[in-house]
This record gives C-alpha cells, structure tokens and sequence, in this order.
C-alpha cells in the first residue's frame, strides 16, 4: 500500500525484518521479504536479534522488546505497523484481563512517538478489521507466510486470538468492534488522565536535571502518585504493569527507607529513587572495562555514557597537569581517596560519593581519570586539588553522560 502511494506521498520507504531465530524455518522468511522488496523496489534491513528466553515477562514479551528496539533503532522518522481492528481488539481483552487500568484498556495508539527524537510509531490499517485485508488479499491473488506459532495457543494471546474472540463472537457479534470502540473510549480518557499527569509532573521539575523531586510525589494521593507512574512509565514506551504490581511500586515508593536507593524495574525501565529525587532509567546496568587509555582530546564510551572533553578557562583539569603525562580512565577498585581542596585531608571514595549524590548501584560503573598514577577526576564529584584550574588559565572539562 504504501510502496503504491511513495510518489503522490513523496515517500521514502525502507522495510524491515527481525529474525528471532525462534522458529524453525524462519530463517528463510527473510528471502521471501526480500523477493517481496526486489519486487516493489524497496530496500530491504533485515535485524538479527537476540530473544531471552529466561524473561520474567515470558518469551512473548521477550521477543516483543526485542524487536522494538531493533525496528526503533533503524534510525526512521516513521515507523509503519500493520496491526489491525482484530489486533485491537485482542490487545483490549489482554490488557483487561491483566487489570491494566484505563490508559492499558486503551489499547494501541494510531500515531505516537515514544520518546524524544525517536521515530514515531503508525498504525495506518488500526480501524480495518482482518477480514477486510485477508479478502483483498485474496481477491488480488497475494501471497504470505503464516507463522506456525500463532497457532500455538499455550501464548496468552494466541488463546485469546484462536479460541476466546471467536467464540465471543459467536455469541455476541460485532464483539470485536465493541472492544475496538472501548480501546477509542479508553484511550481518550487515558488522555485526559495524561493532561493531570503533565500538571503533577510539573510540580516536580528539578531544573538543568532529567530527575524529579521526591516530595510533591509523596504528596500526592495513590490514585494520582499512580497515574503519574503509568504515565512517565508509558512515555517509556513501557507496557502498563499489573494493578498488583504497580500497588507494590508505590508501596516501595512510599517507605521511608528509599531514599537511601530503591530500585524498581518495569520492562526495560526502573523507577529509581534516591535521597530528594526520583527518575526512570534503563534497567540494565552497562558494564564498564576496567581501564582505558585516553589521549587528551577523544571521547570515549564508558558504561552507559560517553565521556567527552570540552576546553575551558578557570575551569575543570589544568591543561599544563595533563602535559607529557599517561592519562588513563579506570572502575573503582575500592581503596582511592582524593583530596577536593587545597589544604584539606584527602577523603574515602565512597564518602565522596555519598556527598555527590551518586546512587549506590551507578558507583561501580563511575569513570576515574589517573593522571600520572595519580586519581585527578571522578565524574560526578569533579576534580582533585592537585589538577583543578587556576583561574584564567586553560583547562578541560570531562562530562559523563551517563550520569543523565
């Protein structure tokens, strides 16, 4: 459809698919879209992925992440999906089913983007119901693979799809589009609870930070404090967690005890909290090398960030106390101390690091930079007496963006 509207649209199209390796067979699907392309003149990003089997949330919700980050991460301003009023309406039930709430009842959205700059996710045929497609594809003599599992109805939502909806419909027709409809009416109230999710957030705004104020949180009743929850959560792109599941997350979020860090994962999310502040982050910690050597100038990627180097005067590491000397990024390893101002006792990294704020499970992943053997900078804390710039002088100021 779409290879049929490029020129009037002044589309540029590129397809794409992801092989699971889940299936046996599936490994030639990826010749049969490529035939499809060559045919329509389409190029054609075929995404080998890696799918958990061990996932907490079962190998469906595995394969799902999965492939969204592979489709995502193509770099697209638009990424087309061909779910229909049947999908719809099974995702409505799912969601139902499991006690998502009113913003998961609403089921997939026709257009949305799932974060800044990321590419924004269409659903074109989300009103057309199967049988519509499956008759045009009939009556114009296409082809397809239909994938063995989802005949499977050990998946949840393949027995939902198989042998629940069916048999609805049998007994009440046009079930399907009375589920649709309620994902439309859901979904415009999940709006409007979106609109109170804006206000609240903004009372927690903690300026030049992507983190927010633990207290205007707390202050709020459940029913709010959870909405604000479902909301940054979804703008996550994350899948809305079990009303049991996001009653605990508040429970956690609510003991005293987490501001000293609590740590709370929802998908390929965590809702963090430590000492004023709470924030969302992904859940998986990057590990970092134990050292690297670093020229002066170049950036370097390090854990979850890069760290990069900008040239500044009074500020940062004193550009003459880098001169002729091997410059190194290394972990912590447990026993440095640094001395943060002239004429005062050198002090225990991790005081240093509970002073700065740093969260208990970022410490371990933190950049060091030796200077001639001698600790000169830790990226949240700053720089040591021994190399800070004086002022007028040249310096360089590293910066962590792992730290968000």
């Amino acid at each position: 459809m779409l290879a049929g509207l490029r020129e009037s649209l002044g589309l540029v199209l590129t397809a794409a698919h992801v092989r699971h390796g889940l299936v046996s067979g599936a490994g030639a699907w990826a010749d049969v879209c490529g035939r499809l392309c060559a045919a329509l003149d389409v190029p054609l990003a075929v995404c080998d992925v890696q799918v958990d089997r061990h996932h907490p949330g079962g190998l469906e919700a595995a394969a799902r992440e999965v492939r969204r980050a592979a489709l995502l991460g193509l770099g697209d301003e638009i990424l087309a999906l061909a779910h229909h009023r049947d999908d719809q309406a099974e995702t409505v039930l799912f969601r139902a089913l499991r006690g998502a709430g009113v913003r998961g009842a609403g089921g997939m959205r026709s257009f949305f983007r799932p974060g800044t700059g990321s590419a924004g996710i269409w659903r074109p045929l989300l009103e057309v119901p199967r049988r519509d497609l499956l008759a045009y594809a009939r009556e114009h003599g296409l082809s397809w693979i239909e994938d063995p599992s989802n005949a499977d109805s050990r998946f949840a939502r393949n027995f939902l799809r198989n042998d629940v909806l069916p048999l609805v419909e049998q007994r009440f027709s046009g079930a399907s589009t009375g589920l649709a409809r309620m994902g439309r009416l859901c979904g415009e109230a999940s709006g409007l609870l979106d609109d109170l999710a804006s206000l609240d957030l903004a009372t927690m705004v903690l300026p030049g930070s992507s983190r927010r104020l633990l207290a205007p949180a707390l202050a709020l009743s459940s029913a709010r404090l959870r909405n604000v929850l479902r909301s940054v959560l979804d703008r996550a792109g994350e899948a809305m967690p079990e009303e049991d599941r996001l009653c605990e997350i508040e429970r956690q979020f609510r003991e005293a005890g987490a501001v000293e860090g609590a740590r709370m994962p929802v998908g390929a999310s965590a809702i963090c909290i430590y000492r004023d502040c709470w924030w969302l982050e992904a859940v998986r910690l990057v590990p970092c090398p134990a050292r690297l050597g670093w020229d002066g100038k170049s950036p370097i990627d390090w854990a979850a960030g890069t760290l990069s180097f900008s040239p500044g005067t009074g500020q940062g590491i004193a550009v003459l106390a880098l001169a002729g000397r091997a410059c190194e990024l290394r972990a912590r390893a447990g026993g440095e101390r640094m001395r943060l101002h002239a004429g005062a006792p050198s002090r225990s990294l991790k005081n240093l690091l509970q002073e700065a704020g740093i969260p208990p499970w970022q410490r371990a992943s933190l950049p060091l930079l030796w200077i001639g053997g001698e600790l000169a900078w830790i990226a949240g804390v700053g720089a040591a007496a021994e190399f800070c710039c004086p002022p007028d002088a040249p310096g360089v100021i590293p910066v962590w963006s792992g730290l968000g």
